[in-house]
């Protein structure tokens, strides 16, 4: 573990958070940089740059002082009790009282099931009493002994894995059948490689198999004792390590080293959250097997074979969004789709027939759900990509260049696209067309999307005065989409104005700032915030919340809902959200439209083009840890 310490070392800047190099430091990587710092048995007051300590980063900075989240503020309360200092006044704040605050007369901490295991480990790790919070939590066990992130959701690693940590903190027996009804679930969900996902189809990862070990050892259980295959979980994660002390998040991709190091070393260090100072760690030693994973994909590779070349194809060599050219030698017939917008482009163009493996995020259209899952973004599943036997792999910006090298290097066809705005959809469109022998239907869909646009924005022209418009995909904290995104760019072609123009990306923003911008119209995500169907969580919390209801939006009835798949994806159906978006912000140019519907919970689908993955890992961070 002295290695992995040294490189979370590399990673600490100089206002004593801690990030990648030429990053900005943020707090989960810093949370969890602490929680590795105390689990090995060292004092994050000691570990300085400059005289800021990284407990200073937490007191100080901007990023961390007073969160508006309530999951951000059980991390805060853990990270002040493992620092061994004073929730009660940190910082001239009083985080204790606040998060207690944050509890419902249920026992639920604000309005999910993971914001509700942070609010138990952070009172727990402050030595309060939880047993409301406790008798909820347990309340929502799915009967496949496992939990979700939210009451209703899919069963998964993480939060199951979370949620024991929880109970356990607690003072819940290991007995109980919260807890081992919840061993039983991520005994069954153990990947062939020993290691955990997820969820899906998406390969293991170092975060979940982090999470897992953890819940093993706090229900009093070995996690070397965890084998599939003749390969254990602790294993699965030391494997992840590399030369230079930091771990990997899957055995192809490498993904906030620094963050995924201090994942791992509590976990090898059998110390489950919360963790406090004081407390022994005692190193897992691995077992000598390893998983041999890398060989495997190489000798499956060997069985990629292609199709019959056409008499009348002739090979074509492109330059796709990576900068990268290829040379595509033969018509493809199977073709690997590794993002939903590249899928929504493949079925546009008619191609539907030759896909032949998605990922589990490609819900459109219907047809695509029915195809062959390979895995997630970064999380691709190389194996299943290959035993596809693919002649064009779709990739996406959120894949990774990792995973995109490794196909190449596998002797795939590999082709990389990244929209970064309604320009470059209509040119990824006619990338593939071109890339698969259907440039003239390219073309005509591309042709037909420009006229739309233009019809759209010849009405939009004219506004003197555009109203400002916020597009919110998150709550608890509020996550708006700022400049250089989608999202902005359809608000100015729909003739609104961006009420956050200085926000670089996908950002939170706090409540106070929301409340003093007062924007003229909100738009909010449908769903659960990404992905189809489901309760309209954000737009029933902007309704509900008695802080915005002086908020012009919500008093002239200004809140809309858009499909989250929609607006969030770099594809054929961008032009949908566009006149969507305009009918919103100008119905008297466009036309009302009805209000919005509300269905049941669901598991978050994670709807998202290569533009939104930034966003993604975000959300997914913001639930997961």
């Amino acid at each position: 573990m002295k290695s992995g310490l040294d490189y979370i070392r590399s990673c600490q800047h100089d206002d004593g958070g801690f990030a990648e190099a030429g990053r900005g430091t943020n707090p989960g990587t810093s949370w969890f940089a602490v929680m590795a710092i105390v689990a090995a048995g060292e004092d994050p007051h000691d570990w300085a740059v400059n005289g800021t300590s990284a407990i200073d980063y937490w007191k100080y900075s901007d990023d961390t002082v007073n969160p508006d989240g309530t999951a951000e503020l059980g991390k805060m309360v853990t990270v002040i009790s493992a620092a061994g200092e004073n929730p009660h006044d940190f910082g001239g704040y009083d985080y204790l009282t606040t998060l207690r605050g944050r509890m419902n007369p249920n026992g639920q901490f604000g309005d999910f099931i993971y914001t509700t295991y942070w609010g138990i480990l952070g009172l727990v790790s402050a030595g309060e009493d939880v047993a409301l919070s406790v008798s909820w939590l347990k309340d929502q066990q799915n009967d496949d002994g496992g939990y979700g992130w939210m009451p209703g959701a899919e069963s998964d690693s993480d939060d199951t894995a979370a949620v024991v940590m929880a109970l356990v903190a607690a003072g819940v027996p290991k007995t109980d059948p919260s807890v081992t009804g919840a061993l039983d679930y991520l005994r069954a969900h153990q990947m062939e490689d020993g290691g955990f996902n997820y969820g899906g189809s998406s390969s293991s990862n170092a975060a979940s198999a982090g999470w897992v070990i953890q819940a093993i050892v706090a229900a009093g259980e070995d996690p070397s004792g965890w084998s599939k295959n003749g390969y254990d979980v602790v294993s699965a994660l030391a494997d992840l390590q590399q030369p230079d002390g930091s771990f990997r998040w899957t055995t192809y991709t490498t993904d906030n080293p620094c963050g995924m190091t201090a994942r791992a070393i509590p976990a090898l260090l059998g110390r489950p959250y919360p963790v406090l100072p004081g407390q022994t760690p005692s190193d897992l030693s691995a077992p000598e097997t390893s998983v041999p994973a890398a060989s495997e994909t190489t000798q499956t590779a060997t069985t990629v074979t292609t199709t019959q070349i056409p008499a009348e194809w002739q090979a074509v060599t492109i330059t796709d969004d990576f900068g990268d050219q290829v040379t595509i030698e033969q018509m493809p017939m199977r073709i690997v789709s590794l993002a939903p917008a590249n899928t929504e482009i493949l079925y546009a163009l008619d191609l539907g027939e030759q896909i032949v493996g998605v990922t589990d995020y490609c819900n459109y259209p219907a047809e695509a759900k029915e195809k062959p899952k390979v895995g997630g973004y970064s999380t691709v599943n190389i194996e299943r990509v290959v035993a596809a036997k693919p002649d064009l792999v779709v990739a996406a910006f959120g894949n990774t260049e990792e995973v995109v090298d490794h196909l190449r290097n596998l002797g795939l066809t590999v082709i990389s696209l990244n929209p970064d705005s309604v320009e470059g959809t209509l040119h990824d469109i006619r990338l593939v067309g071109e890339a698969t022998g259907r440039t003239a239907e390219a073309e005509h869909l591309a042709a037909s999307m420009e006229e739309r646009i233009g019809a759209v924005t010849k009405k939009t022209r004219t506004v003197s005065d555009p109203p400002t418009v916020v597009h919110a995909v998150w709550y608890d904290p509020i996550w708006v989409s700022g400049n250089a995104t989608f999202q902005d760019e359809l608000i100015h072609l729909a003739g609104g104005t961006n009420a956050f123009p200085d926000v670089d990306g996908w950002q939170i923003v706090t409540m106070e700032r929301f409340i003093t911008t007062d924007p003229d119209v909100i738009i909010v995500n449908s769903g659960t915030g990404m992905g189809e169907g489901g309760t309209d969580l954000i737009y029933h919390y902007f309704m509900e919340e008695p802080r915005f209801k002086n908020l012009k939006a919500i008093k002239n009835d200004r809140v809309y809902v858009i499909e989250s798949d929609l607006i969030d994806r770099g594809g054929p159906r961008l032009v949908d959200a566009l006149e969507e978006v305009a009918a919103d912000i100008h119905p008297d140019l466009f036309g009302a439209k009805a209000a919005p519907t509300t269905g049941t919970p669901q598991t978050p689908g994670f709807g998202i083009g290569a533009a939104f993955t930034a966003l993604a890992g975000a959300v997914i961070l913001l639930r997961r840890t």
